[in-house]
């Protein structure tokens, strides 16, 4: 079930990254047609805009326990309107005009998105994403740090481990890097 919702959720996420950054280049382009900078108006909407869609792709992609079919069905989108739109370029102006619509018409024959689909289609290769943790497979926090504090407490005063406290950075050699 977490697959069929990730890939419709995939499906949804990938108009949005278009729409997204299609706003932010042409909110962009305005500035700049107006004399202003990006750091300038709201110029920096357009910004946390673009920083937003960065860490939302981020999310996406990285996190192992996410279903993989998210950012493939985010991907699939990307791809299959990078290539729409260089192959039949007038198929994509038929759309209803929405906000963000202009600056994707620019950035789509461009081929801008095509590395974005690559990134987002790499999750479909890791093997581990495909499978749950079982309730047996996981690891409680208290697990995951005993062996930690055990051994801290095994060298208490043995600060470095070979018998003797550490001086800092600057403590004398020892071993094969002692200079005798």
């Amino acid at each position: 079930m977490r697959h069929l919702v990730g890939f419709l959720s995939g499906l949804v996420l990938g108009p949005v990254l278009v729409l997204s950054c299609g706003w932010v280049w042409s909110h962009l382009r305005g500035l700049h047609a107006s004399g202003l900078d990006a750091l300038s108006g709201t110029g920096p909407v357009a910004l946390a805009v673009l920083v937003g869609v960065g860490l939302l792709v981020a999310m996406v992609a990285v996190p192992p326990r996410l279903t993989p079919l998210l950012p493939l069905g985010a991907a699939l989108v990307l791809g299959a309107v990078s290539a729409l739109a260089w192959v039949r370029e007038g198929w994509l102006e038929r759309v209803p005009d929405v906000p963000g619509l202009d600056g994707a018409l620019v950035l789509l024959p461009l081929g801008v998105f095509v590395p974005l689909a690559v990134v987002l289609m790499a999750p479909v290769l890791v093997g581990g994403r495909w499978r749950r943790l079982d309730e047996e497979d996981q690891v409680t926090p208290e697990e995951y740090f005993e062996g930690l504090y055990e051994e801290a407490e095994e060298r208490d005063g043995d600060e470095d481990g070979r018998g003797r406290a550490s001086t800092g950075v600057f403590s004398a050699p020892s071993g094969r890097h002692a200079m005798r």
